[in-house]
């Protein structure tokens, strides 16, 4: 008895082992072929100093400014885009205020 308990917790642990070998390398591993670095947008830093060897001028690179050549024009942030249009004054009509004179039966509204 002790020793089917020992075989069938044996086969449990190699039968529950074993898928993770049977999937390890299924993911998605990228694309080989491809070089990130090959097209990408080198763009102009702004700046009123070039301290970069002749030739090279400041340009940023994934957020970093570091000296190069740049592949695109200067890159600018242009937030906004529409103005906003002034919402016009509308005029505000109220109901009829409701008037009760003391000692008469009913509600008059003027």
């Amino acid at each position: 008895m002790r020793f089917t308990t020992y075989i069938a917790a044996a086969a449990t642990a190699l039968m529950l082992s074993s898928g993770a070998a049977l999937a390890w390398g299924d993911m998605y591993m990228g694309d080989g072929t491809n070089n990130p670095n090959s097209n990408m947008l080198v763009h102009t830093f702004p700046s009123s100093a070039n301290y970069c060897p002749a030739g090279l001028q400041p340009v940023t690179v994934g957020g970093q400014i570091c000296c190069g050549v740049p592949t695109a024009g200067a890159y600018i942030n242009r937030a906004g885009g529409k103005r906003m249009q002034p919402t016009p004054v509308r005029k505000v009509y109220h109901a009829p205020r409701a008037y009760a004179p003391i000692g008469e039966k009913g509600v008059i509204y003027r």
